[in-house]
């Protein structure tokens, strides 16, 4: 794996653009424009990419691990099978971002814009989701466990067989969401807006959901402990 420098990034850029399978350990390439760059199978370690713009760049099963990619625009980038373990995802875009079957296992995407982002299979495990513009996002079959998603907007997202046992969504917005056959259980539902979201055969038992306005919401097959009876046979009445 070649060993790559700032300054041999920068020349790559305004030529092939092509910095694929490359050792970019500890590189600091913050505070620059590399639009459209193909980072494929690249290792990140230590690496600052911080107040960048990479949009339309891709990062095809790169590590990640731990970096710092904070501040940044991240429009439109493939991560696919990428590792982002507990990496620095804060105050960046990622609108339209590709993480489909990505490792982000305690990874911080906190006050970040998520929407229309795919995280197909993806491992979000207690990863951090506070206050992001998660609008149309798209999880179907990913895994949530733990996740902290307190106040975001996940108005529309797909979370269909979804593993958020025991997540956060404390005062978060989930109209229109589809959460049929997601796995709820001793999630933290409290205060969130679920109107007219689909929950089908979901699993909420354990789950709390004092003040969670489900106006609309649908519950066929869904699984709840018999505290939540006289809450859900009122929502079903409207």
């Amino acid at each position: 794996m070649q060993k790559l420098s700032k300054r041999e990034v920068l020349l790559l850029s305004s030529s092939t653009g092509d910095a694929s399978n490359c050792d970019l350990s500890g590189v600091r390439l913050n505070n620059l424009d590399l639009l459209g760059m193909c980072f494929d199978g690249s290792v990140f370690t230590g690496a600052d990419l911080s107040s960048s713009n990479l949009s339309g760049s891709s990062f095809l099963n790169a590590v990640l691990s731990g970096c710092n990619l904070s501040s940044s625009n991240f429009t439109g980038c493939s991560f696919e099978h990428a590792r982002l373990e507990k990496a620095d995802l804060t105050f960046s875009s990622f609108e339209g971002a590709n993480f489909t079957n990505a490792g982000l296992q305690e990874a911080n995407f906190t006050n970040s814009k998520l929407s229309a982002a795919r995280f197909e299979n993806a491992d979000l495990s207690s990863a951090n989701l506070q206050m992001t513009d998660a609008v149309m996002i798209r999880c179907a079959g990913a895994v949530l466990r733990s996740v902290h998603a307190r106040s975001a907007s996940m108005i529309g997202a797909d979370l269909s067989r979804a593993d958020l046992q025991g997540a956060n969504l404390h005062g978060t917005d989930l109209s229109n969401a589809i959460l049929a056959s997601a796995d709820l259980r001793n999630a933290d539902i409290l205060d969130a807006t679920l109107t007219a979201a689909d929950l089908t055969n979901a699993d909420m038992r354990g789950a709390r959901l004092k003040r969670t306005d489900l106006t609309r919401a649908k519950f066929e097959g869904l699984q709840h402990d018999e505290e939540l009876n006289d809450l859900l046979s009122r929502y079903r009445r409207r």
